[in-house]
């Protein structure tokens, strides 16, 4: 099932019966926003209303943005901002899209992969955080927190002559995106979430019930063995070995796709950074605060996400005012990577298109 639940950006776009006026356009195509689509009522349905929302989103299409800056031309690319030098890669052409990726260690390349198909549309912007991939360390260690990552991207969108940016952030990424949508809210135009946790709400016993839930199911027990370990790794090699027996629970379905997606994880991660984020990233909560988002927000979510899933698209969503959710059937933390990749990618297109003809 993709379940669309969604609060009106503006009351004047709905008309006396609840539907649209002739005279509007909702952000989301009709076949994602306006109805809640069960795919056990009809599953025939599913594509074809795919097919009219991607199509929908087409016609809605704006002629590509000018050339970008050299900053935001294509390729790899460095800034030194906030005392860190961090790496950035650029692709695709059309209106600027930052993918906000976790600041535990992982980099970015894994989003770079995976949400490629968006290149069609829009300018990428994928970068390191601090300490991350090929960005550099800072120099006062302490400095390694959500909130640190926070201001990063703020002095970033400066560095890049952007006055107000879209961002897309997945996992800790969506966290990192979370807070600085409460802190800048001028800045930020659109806000996609996907499969997002929260600075401050840990959500524990969600996890726990999740990993019950798939105790007895073969192909996660030794990937939750793995995450029930309680000393983290000691080097990046180590926590890379921990990542790979750990990834089937991260997957709705691990033996008909995880293989596929861990093609793009080219990057080693850092061991010395989740150390730094786990001991220091405790003062910086976004729960309570999340009403103070001004910007329009999609937030995606698998159904089958043992770590950040619905129940914490659930929560942002009720604290966001300007905010949508779908929940995605038969997928898990990387909704890029499963069956319902095709909605996935649809339901992003429609909401970054203009509102109106």
């Amino acid at each position: 099932m993709i379940l669309v639940a969604f609060k009106a950006i503006d009351a004047g776009l709905r008309g006396q019966g609840g539907g649209f006026d002739s005279h509007t356009l909702p952000p989301f195509s009709s076949a994602v926003y306006f109805t809640k689509i069960e795919a056990s009522e009809d599953p025939s349905m599913r594509r074809p209303l795919t097919l009219v929302a991607l199509t929908f989103c087409v016609l809605l299409a704006v002629p590509a943005m000018a050339q970008q800056s050299g900053k935001l031309s294509p390729g790899s690319h460095t800034a030194t901002v906030n005392g860190v030098t961090f790496a950035y890669f650029v692709s695709g052409s059309g209106p600027v899209l930052i993918e906000q990726s976790p600041g535990w260690g992982i980099g970015s390349q894994y989003l770079q992969h995976g949400l490629k198909p968006l290149e069609k549309n829009f300018t990428l912007v994928s970068y390191d955080t601090r300490a991350s991939g090929s960005s550099t360390r800072p120099a006062d260690e302490s400095q390694m927190t959500t909130s640190n990552m926070v201001d990063d991207l703020e002095a970033l969108r400066q560095f890049w002559g952007l006055p107000k940016i879209n961002v897309l952030g997945h996992s800790h990424g969506g966290a990192i995106a979370i807070g600085y949508a409460i802190r800048y809210p001028t800045h930020v135009s659109k806000l996609i979430l996907v499969d997002s946790s929260i600075q401050g709400f840990p959500g524990f016993d969600i996890a726990e019930r999740e990993m019950k839930a798939r105790a007895s199911d073969p192909r996660f027990i030794a990937a939750i063995a793995e995450e029930q370990l309680t000393t983290p790794p000691a080097t990046d090699q180590a926590m890379k070995e921990s990542l790979a027996r750990g990834m089937p629970l991260y997957f709705s379905d691990p033996g008909k796709h995880m293989a596929a997606f861990a093609q793009g994880l080219s990057q080693t991660p850092s061991a010395w950074v989740n150390a730094k984020m786990v001991y220091l990233d405790s003062s910086f909560n976004e729960e309570g605060q999340m009403h103070l988002i001004q910007a329009p927000t999609l937030i995606l979510v698998g159904r089958d996400d043992w770590i950040a899933g619905p129940d914490f698209s659930k929560k942002i969503h009720g604290e966001i005012p300007h905010s949508q959710m779908v929940i995605l059937d038969k997928t898990g933390h990387f909704p890029w990577a499963e069956d319902a990749a095709a909605e996935f990618f649809a339901a992003i297109e429609c909401f970054l298109q203009p509102h109106a003809l």
